[in-house]
């Protein structure tokens, strides 16, 4: 953007922000008018002076409270009229406001506004959804609307990072957030179509009935709008990071805009709620059938993009709902990490930044954006911040020294790809027994394991702050190596380092094969529970898929038996690890591929669920001392950056995980968190108190 607009500056004390004016609408022929003026949020009216003086909350529960306060007759045009100065409903003596959530869009690509009478160039996508919200009569009056490449002075850093810790005070308080999807054109109605037919079957139940009409008549809600809906969810805006913290501090106040189609966030999500519960094995058949008609020329169908679904239903819906009902709930570090890869950032050090809204109070406040720092830098500071404020070292399990910005190997790389969200222990299971029944997926803090017990930590950090010193000791060494995941659809054979160690910790045959199940489902299923005896029916499901769906459907699982595009995971990991050699014997003959006459559909579900959770990002390992678990593992890396026989396997005090650990010269590295059978609940504190380890500092570089 030129800025050819002169910024007086903000004054902090009177909490004050910029806002525009949409002047009313322009033809295509004529530029965009705005104005623009500084407000200032302490100037409330006596009317929501009072409830504030009473109200119990703050954010979006207080926006939702004041909506159901201040709602007008709907029998009086006057107060309905929002230019209207004296409209009951605005909270401010100068109005209202609401903050739009949109793409910036290449730099180069503009258009130009009027702006205060002056000509000003802006990205071509906010001229778009100016000029289309400039129709809208709403926002030509006192409703005004925040935009932060005119209300930011872009130009002055200062200003840029005082603003960005605001975001969650934008956000949060503003009557309403648009997310601006971009222009129309004749697939985007049909989307909104299909998501708001969708939405309401959700709200009346109709799941398992509307499933079978579909499968019956793949046109039954309108053709062309499944493709449409497609094409929607690859839209750019589902990958900007900053759309995250933005619609979900709008949560239940968001709505969605494509040109001057409008469809509220709420019922957006239970659309697509709806499609993972009950359509999620149909959509795929019935949008080729649809583009197989529409363009008869192709030979290709395309697959549904899946990230920016997984990224709404997974992550924002449930997120939103949390903010509605006071946000206290905040994402776990791990979570945030997840959330800074769904979403590009064109600098990294805004994956940190960018979510800086969604963030603990405690951590947030302390973080002050600072663009002189490297992004090495920003997430030291970053991981510094959540050990000190949480006073915990979970943050180590996330880390690892194969990130692209040369950060520490105990501070996570934020733009590190190789993160797996589907392969968390505490992740919530997809399938027929765990669909969210019109609640979205929770976001458990809970720490499942307790490897250091109760001991708290013990740290230090280095006057720059670049190397941390913890106390804690070593428990063992990785001694052999399954395959490594070769990119997520394959593992790489020739990977395999077989065991040389003839160590057993689980002593028995039959000890050993209750280690192996367990250590298959990481000894945790649904809910974060214990695994019990009823798991060990992993071992019994078949590596084969036809001669799987054969018994699947024999036993009437349909769930089980729609596998088919999934189901590469438990096959391929099995196929390629078959030879692995396991205290004497070779992995695959521990397991049969027949399921028995009395097998339970859920016990089977929810071990091929869990077997499919814990194999993601994570190699399968034996350790010199007989046990075996899980290390680390690259998936999208080098040969060379990979777990290696030799690593050490630590227990660092205030870490529920064991950690891998890698000698560098006096200093060690952090490799990312290990699971191993029978060190997961305290057990080596125990070995200590008996004298077995020596407690040692660890220098983490």
């Amino acid at each position: 953007m030129d800025n050819a607009l002169h910024y007086s500056p903000l004054s902090e004390e009177q909490d004050e922000i910029r806002l525009i004016r949409i002047l009313p609408y322009a033809s295509r022929r004529f530029p965009v008018e705005c104005a623009i003026e500084i407000v200032s949020l302490k100037a409330t009216t006596e009317l929501y002076n009072s409830v504030l003086s009473t109200a119990d909350c703050t954010g979006r529960q207080l926006a939702l409270l004041w909506e159901s306060v201040s709602a007008p007759d709907p029998r009086n045009e006057i107060v309905q009229d929002k230019h209207n100065p004296n409209h009951p409903s605005h909270r401010y003596e100068w109005g209202d406001y609401a903050a739009l959530s949109y793409v910036w869009g290449r730099t180069d690509d503009t258009e130009t506004i009027i702006l205060n009478g002056n000509k000003l160039k802006v990205q071509r996508n906010l001229e778009h959804a100016l000029r289309a919200l400039s129709s809208r009569a709403e926002f030509n009056g006192r409703y005004m609307l925040w935009v932060d490449a005119i209300c930011i002075n872009q130009k002055d850093s200062e200003e840029r990072s005082q603003q960005i810790k605001r975001m969650r005070i934008i956000y949060g308080n503003a009557r309403s957030v648009i997310g601006w999807l971009g222009e129309t054109d004749e697939q985007s109605g049909k989307a909104f179509d299909l998501i708001e037919s969708l939405s309401t079957a959700w709200s009346k139940g109709f799941g398992e009935e509307l499933e079978h009409r579909l499968r019956e008549d793949p046109k039954y809600l309108g053709f062309g709008n499944w493709s449409a809906l497609h094409e929607i969810m690859k839209r750019p805006y589902w990958s900007r990071l900053w759309i995250i913290q933005e619609i979900v501090l709008g949560s239940s106040s968001a709505v969605l805009y494509c040109g001057n189609r409008s469809v509220k966030w709420e019922s957006f999500c239970q659309g697509i709620g709806f499609l993972f519960e009950y359509l999620w094995t149909t959509k795929d058949g019935i949008t080729a059938q649809e583009v197989r008609t529409m363009y008869p020329e192709r030979r290709d169908y395309p697959a549904w993009s899946t990230t920016s679904l997984h990224l709404v239903f997974r992550d924002l819906w449930g997120l939103s709902r949390i903010e509605s009902r006071g946000g206290e709930d905040r994402p776990s570090f791990g979570q945030l990490l997840d959330l800074a890869k769904s979403g590009e950032a064109h600098d990294p050090r805004d994956k940190v930044y960018g979510l800086v809204g969604m963030m603990d109070p405690s951590v947030a406040l302390t973080i002050v954006p600072d663009y002189s720092l490297s992004p090495a830098q920003v997430y030291a500071a970053i991981a510094k911040t959540f050990i000190t404020v949480q006073g915990d070292l979970e943050v180590l399990r996330e880390a690892n020294p194969w990130g692209q910005m040369r950060s520490p190997s105990w501070a996570p790389d934020w733009t590190w790809n190789g993160r797996i969200r589907h392969g968390r222990i505490m992740a919530s299971l997809s399938g027929p027994f765990w669909g969210p029944k019109g609640e979205p997926p929770g976001n458990s803090l809970a720490t499942p394991y307790r490897a250091s017990d109760d001991l708290p930590m013990e740290i230090e950090f280095s006057g720059d702050g670049m190397h941390l010193v913890c106390r804690g000791f070593i428990v063992d060494e990785v001694d052999g190596l399954a395959a490594r995941e070769h990119g997520y659809f394959s593992w790489a054979e020739n990977s395999i380092q077989q065991p040389r160690s003839t160590e057993n910790a689980y002593q028995t045959s039959d000890g050993v094969i209750e280690a192996l199940w367990r250590t298959i489902v990481a000894d945790r299923v649904a809910g974060g529970n214990r695994a019990s005896d009823r798991n060990a029916a992993v071992l019994n499901i078949p590596a084969d898929l036809e001669a799987a769906q054969r018994q699947f459907d024999d036993f009437g699982w349909k769930w089980l038996a729609n596998q088919i595009g999934y189901y590469f995971r438990w096959s391929g990991w099995r196929a390629a690890n078959r030879n692995f050699m396991l205290f004497g014997r070779e992995l695959d003959t521990y397991f049969t591929d027949t399921i028995p006459e009395t097998a339970s559909e859920y016990d089977y579900t929810e071990s091929y669920c869990c077997s499919n959770r814990t194999g993601q990002g994570r190699r399968f390992i034996t350790t010199a001392n007989g046990y075996m678990g899980w290390g680390p593992d690259n998936m999208f890396g080098t040969a060379v950056s990979q777990l290696k026989v030799g690593d050490k396997i630590a227990i660092l005090f205030g870490c529920s995980t064991p950690i891998a650990v890698r000698p560098q010269g006096g200093y060690h590295q952090v490799l990312g968190e290990a699971y191993i059978h029978g060190l997961m609940d305290g057990e080596s504190v125990q070995h200590l108190q008996e004298g077995r380890f020596v407690i040692q500092n660890f220098v983490f570089c």
